[in-house]
Parts: C-alpha cells; sequence; structure tokens
C-alpha cells in the first residue's frame, strides 16, 4: 500500500504508532476450523448502496467443535449451514470484536466441510470494504456517473464477505459478481465467461486466484476503459474511466517495464496472468494505492499523467507509487507477513524497491539522494516520543492500521538500504531471491529475511539488523578526534544516542557500520558500537566525513574543529554528503546538542550551483525554520536573511524552463518560487500575480510546472476575489484530478477568513466527499489550531467521510505545524473521548511534535536572531 501523503514532500507522514513494552497478546480467530477456498456470488446495487451475496467456503475442521468463528463487520447473516442437509447455524454477533459465531446443534466432526452463508450489507462512500465513488460525466443523463471499488487492508474483506480475514490465513478465491451490463468488471483474475440476464443485468465470472490473504482481493466495476501491452507472457493493462486512455500511457510504460525488471531482480517471474493497474477518482486520507494482486487500485492522482496538469515531480511521483505497487506483487503478495508484526517486511521493502527500480530506469532523478529528505524526517520522528520499533507488536487490526507510519515504510526503507550498503548489491540481492524462493506463496517473520541474506555474505547480517529493527531510535556517530600522520587520518569514534525526548526509547547501543572517508578519498568501513572509543584508520589527510555516501541510519557529529573544516570545504563535498551534513546539523542545532550557528554557517556556503535535490531541501529548511519564527521579534530579519540565500539559488534557474534543464531542475523552480512567495518576497509575489492573470487570459501557454506553481502561489497569498476565482475554476473544471487540485488550493491561502470560507465549504454538498478532508489537510498547512478545531468540532459529519482506518488518526494529522502547547490539551481530551486506549498512539506522536516545535521557538530561536544581528 502507498500511503496517503499529508506533506507537499514526497513520502513524508509525520504520525505513527507509539512503542509497545513487552510482549501483546494478539486479538485473532480461533484455529480449530481454517478456510481452504471462497466462491462468493454477489450483487451490489448502485443506486440504493447496498450489498447481498452468497458464499460457500471449504473448510477444514481440526478438531470436533459446534461453533465456528470467523469475522463479520456491518453485515447481516440472512441464513447459514454446514454441508448438505443438515439444520441450519445459530448466529451471534459480536460487533465490538467484528467477528460472527457460527454455532451447530451438534458436534461438527473433524474434517473437511463446506461452510454456506446468505448475507447482506452495504457499499460505503469512503474507501472501506466495497465502496462506490462519484464523479462527473457530461455524457451520462445525470452529469455524474458511479464506480464501485474495494479497500480491504488492514482488515475490511470483513465488511464484504465473512471470512478469516487476517494475513497469515491463506485462501484461493472465486468470485462472481452480478452487474448492470453496461459496467466492465475487474478483479485479481481474468473474467472467465459473462452471462447475459434479463432487465440489463451481466452475471461476470472470475478465474481462481491463487492463493493469497483476505486483504489482497478485489473487486471494481464502472464506466470503463482498460490499455494494454502483453509482457513477458503477462497481459498488462491499465484501467481507467471512459475517457481517460490518453492520461493512462506513461503509467503503462512503466508498468510494462517494472514488470521484467521485477522478474529478473526476485529470480521468481510474475505468477498470473494479468496484472491491472486501475484508476479510481477522489482521495483517501490512509492510502493512496493499494497492490491487490493482479489488480492494484490507484487514486487517480498516484497513476493518471495528465499533459496538461501534471508536473515533473507528478512524473517522479507517479513512477515511484507504481514502482512500489508492482514490487508488491512479490514482496507481500506472493510471500506474505504473517501477522501485522511484520507490516514492515511489506512496506518497507516495497518503498526500498521503488527506489532500486526507480534508479535503475533514470537515474537523472537521483532517487537515492532523494531518499535522504526522507530519512531526515523519520529520524527526527524516530527521536521522538510515539516511537516504536520497526517489528513492533500488533494486537489487533485496530492497532494495526497505526503501523502504517513512515517508521514502517521509510525507516524499513533505509534500514535495507544500509544493510546493502554494507554487504553489496550482489549477495543481498542472492538473499532476497533466496528468501522469495522458500517462501512461496507462504507467510514470513522478519528473520526468515534475515537469515535468508546472512546465508549470502559473512557480515553480522542478523546483528545489525536487530538492532535497527527491534529498538525504536536513531544512534549517533560521534568524532571524538582525527589525527594525520604519514598519508592518513586516525579517527576516535564512538556511539550515543539522538533523543529529542530522552524517554522515547531504552535503545542505547546499536552495531552500527558506518563508512568514513576523508574528503576526495576511498571510504573506510567499520562497524561502531556503544560509547567505548573505536579507532579508525582511513587514506589521506585533510576534511573527514561520517557516514560517507549517508547510506547508514544513523546521525553523525563533529568535533567543532572537523564541523569547521567541512563547513569550509561545504562546496566540495559529494550530492550525497553535503545533504546529510545538512540533515544532521540542523537536527542536532535545533535539539540543542550543537549550536545553531553550525546550521547557519552551513547555509552561507552553499554554492549556487548545488544539487537541485539538495537545494530543494534547504528550501524547505528555510521555510520550515520561518513557519517556527512566526508572530516572533526576529521573523523580518530571518525573512530577510532566508530570501537572500533562495535568491542566489534562484538566479541559478530563473522563472522559466531552460533547454536541456534536468527534471530536477524544474523541480527546484517550483520550489523556490513557492518559497519566496511565502517568505514575502515582493517581486516574487507581484510576479506571480502578473502571471496568474496571463494565465487566465491563455491557460494553454503554461507547462504544467509552471501553471501548478502560478496556482498554488496565488492560492496562498489570496485576495477574496482571487479565490472565488480559484473556486469557480474548481466548479468548471470537467477533469477530476484538476477539481481535486483546485478544491485542495482553497484551504491554502495564509489569510484566516479564507481559510474559515474553505472549511465551510466542507460541511457543503459542493465538494465531492471523498476530497473534503483534503481541504482541511491544505488548511491546516498555516491554521494548524483551527483546523484541528474545526475536525472536532464536526467530528459527526467529518468522520462519515472518512475510511474506517484513517479516521483514528486524521485528527492528530492535523496538528503537524502546530507549535500551541494548548494544541496537546485538545487532543487528549478529543482522543479520550472517541477513541480506546490502544488506539491512541497518533495523538502520543503528535503532543511529542508539538512540545517540539514549541521548544525550538523558546530555546533555539534565540539564537538564530543572535546570529543575524551579527551577520
Amino acid at each position: 500500500m502507498s500511503r496517503a501523503r499529508f506533506l507537499p514532500t514526497i513520502a513524508i507522514l509525520l504520525f505513527a504508532a507509539s512503542a509497545h513494552a513487552g510482549p501483546t497478546k494478539r486479538v485473532v480467530l480461533p484455529d480449530v476450523v481454517s478456510p481452504e477456498h471462497y466462491r462468493i456470488d454477489f450483487t451490489p446495487d448502485l443506486e440504493k448502496l447496498t450489498l447481498h451475496g452468497s458464499v460457500e467456503i471449504d473448510v477444514v475442521v481440526r478438531r470436533d467443535t459446534r461453533s465456528i468463528v470467523l469475522n463479520a463487520a456491518d453485515l447481516v447473516i440472512e441464513s447459514a449451514s454446514l454441508d448438505q442437509g443438515t439444520p441450519p447455524l445459530a448466529v451471534a454477533y459480536d460487533e465490538k470484536g467484528e467477528t460472527v459465531t457460527l454455532t451447530a446443534e451438534q458436534p461438527v466432526s473433524a474434517g473437511a466441510h463446506t461452510l454456506k452463508l446468505r448475507y447482506r450489507g452495504r457499499v460505503y462512500q469512503s474507501a472501506s470494504g466495497l465502496f462506490a465513488l462519484d464523479y462527473q460525466d457530461p455524457r451520462s443523463a445525470t452529469g455524474q456517473r458511479r464506480a464501485l471499488f474495494t479497500q480491504f487492508e488492514v482488515a475490511d474483506a470483513r465488511r464484504f464477505v465473512p471470512c478469516w480475514d487476517e494475513p497469515g490465513i491463506k485462501t484461493t478465491f472465486e468470485l462472481v459478481a452480478t452487474l448492470p451490463a453496461a459496467l466492465m468488471a475487474v478483479s485479481n483474475m481474468p473474467v472467465t465467461r459473462t452471462e447475459a440476464l434479463p432487465g440489463g443485468l451481466q452475471r461476470v465470472h472470475f478465474a481462481p486466484s491463487p492463493k493469497m490473504s483476505t486483504y489482497l482481493l478485489f473487486f471494481g466495476a464502472g464506466d470503463f476503459e482498460r490499455v494494454h501491452r502483453i509482457v513477458e507472457g503477462v497481459d498488462v493493462g491499465i484501467v481507467v474511466k471512459r475517457g481517460d486512455t490518453a492520461n493512462a500511457t506513461y503509467a503503462l510504460d512503466a508498468a510494462a517495464a517494472l514488470l521484467p525488471y521485477y522478474n529478473e531482480y526476485f529470480g521468481t517471474p510474475y505468477p498470473l496472468p494479468k496484472l491491472d493497474l486501475v484508476a479510481g477518482p477522489g482521495s483517501s486520507q490512509f492510502f493512496g494505492a493499494m497492490e491487490n494482486w493482479g489488480a492494484i487500485f490507484y487514486f487517480e492522482r498516484y497513476l493518471l499523467v495528465d499533459s496538461r496538469l501534471s508536473t515533473q515531480l507528478d512524473r517522479q511521483y507517479v513512477f515511484g507509487v507504481i514502482a512500489h505497487e508492482v514490487a508488491h506483487q512479490w514482496f507481500g503478495n506472493l510471500v506474505t507477513m504473517q501477522w501485522w508484526d511484520d507490516l514492515w517486511l511489506n512496506e518497507g521493502f516495497a518503498s526500498w524497491m521503488a527506489y532500486k527500480a526507480g534508479d535503475h530506469f533514470h537515474p537523472e532523478w537521483k532517487w537515492w539522494l532523494q531518499l535522504l529528505p526522507e530519512k531526515q524526517a523519520v529520524m527526527q520522528r524516530d527521536a521522538r516520543d510515539g516511537t516504536h520499533p520497526v517489528v513492533t507488536p500488533i494486537e489487533d487490526a485496530t492497532q494495526a492500521a497505526s503501523a502504517f507510519d513512515d517508521i514502517s515504510y521509510v525507516k524499513g526503507a533505509a534500514v535495507i538500504r544500509a544493510l546493502e550498503f554494507h554487504i553489496g548489491e550482489a549477495a543481498f540481492r542472492a538473499g532476497v531471491r533466496r528468501y522469495i524462493r522458500e517462501h512461496l506463496y507462504g507467510n514470513t517473520v522478519t528473520d526468515d529475511l534475515w537469515n535468508a541474506i546472512a546465508k549470502e555474505t559473512a557480515a553480522p547480517v542478523p546483528k545489525i539488523a536487530h538492532d535497527l529493527t527491534r529498538q525504536a531510535g536513531v544512534p549517533v556517530v560521534n568524532m571524538l578526534a582525527a589525527n594525520c600522520e604519514n598519508g592518513q587520518t586516525s579517527l576516535s569514534l564512538n556511539q550515543t544516542h539522538y533523543a529529542i525526548d530522552a524517554g522515547s526509547t531504552s535503545a542505547r547501543v546499536w552495531a552500527l557500520p558506518v563508512k568514513v572517508a576523508v574528503l576526495g578519498q576511498v571510504p573506510t568501513s567499520s562497524i561502531v558500537s556503544g560509547t567505548t572509543p573505536e579507532k579508525v584508520v582511513t587514506p589521506g589527510c585533510g576534511p573527514v566525513v561520517l557516514n560517507a555516501g549517508q547510506g547508514g541510519y544513523m546521525r553523525a557529529r563533529y568535533t567543532r574543529e572537523g564541523m569547521a573544516a567541512i563547513t569550509e570545504r561545504y562546496g566540495d563535498l559529494t550530492a550525497d554528503d553535503q545533504l546529510g551534513v545538512l540533515h544532521d546539523t540542523l537536527s542536532l542545532a535545533t535539539n540543542g546538542d550543537q549550536p545553531m550557528a553550525d546550521y547557519l554557517d552551513l547555509t552561507r556556503n552553499v554554492p549556487a550551483t548545488v544539487d537541485p535535490v539538495v537545494a530543494s531541501a534547504l528550501t524547505r529548511q528555510l521555510l520550515e525554520l520561518d513557519r517556527l519564527s512566526r508572530g516572533l521579534d526576529l521573523q523580518a530579519a530571518y525573512r530577510a536573511y532566508a530570501r537572500g540565500v533562495l535568491r542566489t539559488l534562484f538566479a541559478a534557474v530563473g522563472w522559466d524552463a531552460r533547454a536541456g534543464e534536468s527534471d530536477n531542475t524544474a523541480v527546484l523552480r517550483t520550489d523556490l518560487i513557492s518559497a519566496l512567495n511565502d517568505l514575502g518576497d515582493p517581486q516574487v509575489v507581484a510576479e506571480n500575480r502578473a502571471r496568474f492573470d496571463e494565465f487566465l487570459a491563455s491557460p494553454a501557454r503554461f507547462s504544467a510546472d509552471a501553471r501548478r506553481s502560478v496556482l498554488r502561489n496565488v492560492a496562498v497569498r489570496a485576495d477574496r476575489a482571487v479565490w472565488d476565482r480559484l473556486r469557480e475554476m474548481a466548479k468548471q473544471s470537467s477533469s477530476e484530478l484538476e477539481r481535486q487540485e483546485l478544491y485542495k488550493l482553497l484551504g491554502a491561502p495564509q489569510d484566516d477568513l479564507l481559510a474559515r470560507r474553505a472549511l465551510a465549504l466542507v460541511l457543503s454538498d459542493e465538494i465531492p466527499k471523498t476530497i473534503r478532508p483534503d481541504v482541511i489537510v491544505s488548511t491546516a498547512e498555516y491554521h494548524p489550531e483551527m483546523a484541528v478545531d474545526f475536525a472536532i468540532r464536526h467530528w459527526g459529519p467529518l468522520s462519515k467521510m472518512l475510511e474506517v482506518s484513517s479516521a483514528q488518526r486524521f485528527v492528530p494529522s492535523l496538528a503537524t505545524n502546530s507549535a500551541d502547547l494548548g494544541t496537546i490539551g485538545k487532543l487528549d481530551a478529543y482522543a479520550a473521548a472517541h477513541f480506546p486506549a490502544n488506539a491512541r498512539q497518533d495523538y502520543v506522536l503528535a503532543n511529542a511534535r508539538v512540545r517540539y516545535l514549541a521548544k525550538v521557538r523558546v530555546e533555539r530561536l534565540p539564537e538564530v536572531a543572535r546570529w543575524l544581528a551579527t551577520h
């Protein structure tokens, strides 16, 4: 699954599950009965939003029993029987536990049986279970159309069919759907036959699926079109709503390239006859795409590329999401984690694999360099209260939803990167191939992966991996001393702990692979562990870089002399090391572990020709410090300084694209213009407004990147007239992608009154239901306290717009930019009133971030003011 993104930077998510102490008791179904095969026959009513179905489940009873317990949520069992000619089974529901117990009059003997159920349920209007998405279509008599899709992860297959809804219980499935004849139906497997029925209906039969977990089952139906090609014997297709096939070309090309690449990398061919990527309009606060085997679902903005609307960043983003989900077809689908404790085996690996594939096909995008800002964000989160280990105990499905966070995705990917960086690509890939080969169609735990990799290398893989995945927190490698003699540098290093909240984790010692290098020399590898100093000798004399190449999961702290040498020669570092030093210095400085002057001195030494990815990261850092200084006396002086730094970078890229420039330069241009706009640069603000007028007069003259930039920036600084114009553009747009973008921009203004107007629209019927929460998220960028208050005050109607999986985490996500300690009390009171104790992890993390930002404002920004006064 690809997570929904709450911030504009790629793949950053700032809320997550809390740490768990000690073992937990899993809430799982009794193991006395297990399923072998499902035959599901169902009829959805698209108008009434109801579902009627029947299912025959071949089961194995392990020992005599009178009771069969399985999962069901929002379903009514109309009849239940076991085998032919036996009395009906009694039905009892546990709504809180989302289970149903079927009881026989006489004990059921051990062996094979067939369970038959007739049931009814509902079609949702948020992405849980079987759900409907509405969209505009002028070709329809009503101007609207409705499509159906399913979303079953974490545990929502139970909203579609009574089942054993746990990842470790794998079975095969056959689907038969009755629906209007005009609709195209899509599932995991190809259609085997279609029957015409009276009343304009059809009955669609799908081939049996491979053995898989319930959360990977998929069904979709709508007024669709499909474009496809055969790739290494697999029918690869993109399924879109009618009229969108031109926007599917990019995705089809990407999927067609990725499939052979993954076949070769994993050493196991994709096993299904077809692979569909299915696009749906709308949005979710929980996810952007879902890896259903053979039928991956994507919200449109994560799959489709419109030449008029899609920027260079969109293209990179879409490729990354496609690569992530296609990687899941092996890591997650073919081999699946046994329980949600090891969710990261799915998500961390797929995230890492997306970067691996991206670097292979598009090295010009510098994917590993782009991973570093994500790693920076997750290390900040991993140092605060509310963190948890990569492998973390999960009690139940409710708690599992909170594990879809940046620890599982980004730290998981960073740990894999660190291991591969240490042992080498060939040995790592051999271990992955062994892992896949040994566990085909099965379930695993994390140690199965480590053991497979360990067989391909002499490195202590389990020890390194256990330290990084079984304990939370961020290690620090400290330079204690450096001496140069006879053409080589002797370093004294040790390892300590980087903590924003001292009690965030009890972990203090890691067996940490570290690479160090004198500037321009070959790196030296070592294992550093604990506070005892360790001597490392590396070739050459000069400035020393810790974590050379930035492959390790760690912070790096230099001596005063070491920091001064790095700062003086900053422009000579590789782009990876420039970015790593920038991140580490800012993080250590804002935490009080290093002077803020060290970071500010670095910003003065960034060359105008720095790599665009590094420049974009610096731009976001300077903007974040500006947000923290809001309302303080230093803000005017800080803004003047930040604008000066960014203008130097902007002079190198200019307002308009230049022939032969890199895609990342186009992204940087957008970032710089947005930052200077937000920092109140008068020339940039005026030019943005002038270009908006030009756009209104002749939109075709603007590239997708220029269009996005202009609209975003005038929205942030909008007055009532501009805001009204953006709203009218949203109403009139015939593109679902564009409507979603424009409605989100209504929440972007810095102006309080306009932000309140945007929030009021959320309660109207003007905006499609699934994207109304996006407007609140957009408002929270500059008005986090207002957004939190609004969500709490209107939780009744708002909760109906959110899928079950995201409801508990939505409100704390809005507090991401809040430095107001009063927000903590509001979040705590709200959480206590609405969610059980084991589902409040996101509130722990949100509160920790608020405390951190408030502390930086009070304790660290005065240093910035003093530095500015002397520079």
